[in-house]
């Protein structure tokens, strides 16, 4: 009888101790909530530092998803217009620094509040060097998915630029249209056919 009682005994602290562990919640997979938004700065930080600052475009692939649209207000482009205007203005101010004064993360967004200084001193986008300083200040957000940039949402800046480097509003509007004209160019043209026109 002894040995029944104890039988039952162990049966139910058995049972009940299996129950426990199955309500224990199983230890999460997912990496803190600073950690992640640690990660997602890392191609936006990559960017304004190695690409803006350092003329490493080479890295495009390494930031920023394949086919990744790019928003300059209500103007939309590719990933390698956005990178060639941005090859452009690097070549018109060689000296140019972009840097990221503020970032902030809010799950995949990642708000960036920067400034840009240079001096006009080369040849790019098709205006001759002014010789005329550069200070801008813009806000640009980036939605990061699996470590890469997927979309880019950036506020208008070529008013305020051209305005700085004394472009009329004429060659200006010129030079806009031109610009929106190739835009929606490459939007039809396949990739490779985008390429050859580099």
């Amino acid at each position: 009888m002894r040995v029944g009682k104890m039988i039952c005994l162990l049966a139910v602290i058995g049972i009940g101790l299996s129950f426990t562990l199955l309500a224990q919640k199983r230890p999460s997979k997912r990496q803190p909530a600073t950690a992640n938004a640690e990660q997602s700065k890392v191609p936006v930080l990559q960017l304004f530092q190695d690409m803006f600052t350092h003329g490493r475009y080479e890295l495009k692939d390494q930031v920023f998803a394949n086919r990744c649209p790019v928003h300059f207000g209500s103007r939309n482009v590719t990933l390698e217009h956005a990178v060639s205007e941005g090859k452009g203005w690097r070549s018109a101010a060689p000296d140019l620094v972009m840097s990221a004064d503020q970032v902030a993360v809010n799950g995949e967004m990642v708000t960036v509040n920067w400034t840009a200084t240079g001096t006009h001193t080369g040849q790019g986008n098709g205006l001759k060097p002014s010789g005329r300083r550069i200070s801008m200040r813009g806000t640009s957000r980036f939605r990061v998915v699996d470590g890469k940039i997927v979309e880019v949402w950036n506020e208008e800046y070529r008013t305020e630029l051209f305005r700085q480097l004394g472009v009329s509003k004429t060659t200006a509007l010129m030079f806009e249209t031109a610009d929106d004209l190739w835009a929606s160019a490459t939007n039809l043209l396949p990739n490779r056919v985008y390429a050859a026109f580099q």
